[in-house]
């Protein structure tokens, strides 16, 4: 089971609550989570959202007054950072969506996009069927306190810095306990199937197990299905980068650059079978397991652009996949268990350049 500590929370209503043996105490909070809408908090931002942010972070003793300016400063980012440590978060020194929404602490009756988010990210792990429309109500909480007891933590059906923590990072350990035996049997025989390394792994597949091994690059899944020359398969892959460039040379670089995307993510490694380690872009990743690469959907985000993924750092858009369509990117990383431990989450992407 997995077990977190309880942190301080404080609300933004007059009373204090009580529940499963934590005391929440009643103080005033400068920002509404409504707030913050779904924008990515980052160096260099000057905005009202970082001194909202700022006020919850002086709030949970985590900031002084006097380093509160308006901007996403080092002092900014030194606070964030020591919070998301302290609420085993991912420590990347960003307020996005999963940061401001423990830090805020979201309960019945909030609606905003940091509800929404919860809900979709309830859902997927199989513990909502309501609408997703960022209202907290009766069965999000329901929902909340559910998986809540599943990952033994505080049950109180308040999404805080406990709840956020396990939801997005741990959610697979954590659900694996009481789950009824037909579903477990269903979801061995998925993770088995993730283990393989299937080379047409589809989409719906790999979102189970939170890993997606789709077909890295046409080429790869070319070369396990047909028996044409080298020449052929060569010049297809050739074809299908160069009208991915096109693309990119027409404009779409410079209509997503400096965007802010929420994408789901996932996983993948090129130590695979069937896989020939090279990107759609020529990167050998088999030379450079290292390499921070990410496949996109180049209609998206352009191929070749510079981006910054939350909790991955900044990477290079190098490659595509056939499940890899719309607002959603695999990330490469060197291992399979790396992986198979990231699992799927909910990132704010933006474009560098």
């Amino acid at each position: 089971m997995l077990k977190l500590q309880a942190t301080n929370r404080l609300k933004n209503y007059g009373l204090s609550a009580v529940a499963a043996g934590f005391v929440f105490l009643a103080g005033p909070i400068a920002a509404d989570a409504s707030d913050f809408g779904g924008e990515l908090l980052t160096d260099g931002i000057e905005n009202s959202h970082v001194e909202q942010l700022q006020d919850l972070l002086i709030e949970e003793g985590y900031m002084q007054q006097e380093d509160a300016s308006g901007a996403y400063d080092n002092a900014t980012t030194d606070a964030v950072t020591n919070y998301q440590k302290d609420q085993q978060l991912l420590a990347d020194g960003l307020a996005g969506v999963q940061t401001l929404g423990a830090l805020k602490v979201l309960e019945q009756g909030d609606e905003n996009s940091l509800v929404t988010d919860l809900q979709e990210t309830l859902q997927e792990t199989g513990y909502y069927n309501g609408s997703l429309d960022g209202y907290f109500d009766d069965e999000t909480r329901d929902s909340v306190k559910s998986f809540q007891s599943d990952a033994d933590i505080a049950v109180d059906g308040l999404a805080g810095p406990d709840t956020f923590g396990v939801l997005y990072y741990e959610s697979s350990e954590a659900v694996e306990e009481d789950v009824p035996e037909d579903e477990a049997t269903e979801e061995e025989a998925t993770e088995e199937g993730a283990a393989a390394v299937e080379e047409e792994t589809e989409t719906t597949e790999s979102a189970e197990v939170a890993v997606e091994k789709e077909t890295k690059t046409t080429e790869s899944a070319e070369v396990a299905v047909e028996e044409e020359t080298e020449a052929t398969e060569s010049a297809e892959a050739t074809e299908e980068t160069n009208g991915e460039a096109s693309a990119s040379d027409d404009g779409s670089s410079s209509d997503a650059e400096g965007e802010t995307f929420t994408m789901e993510a996932t996983a993948y490694t090129a130590d695979c079978a069937g896989c020939t380690g090279e990107t759609a872009t020529g990167i050998d990743l088999n030379n450079n397991r290292d390499a921070n690469v990410i496949a996109v959907d180049p209609n998206i985000i352009p191929l070749g652009s510079t981006v910054h993924v939350e909790g991955y750092g900044e990477a290079v858009a190098g490659d595509t996949g056939g499940g890899i369509n719309g607002e959603k990117i695999d990330l490469h990383v060197p291992t399979e268990d790396e992986a198979l431990q990231f699992g799927r989450q909910d990132v704010e992407v933006t474009v560098l350049d």
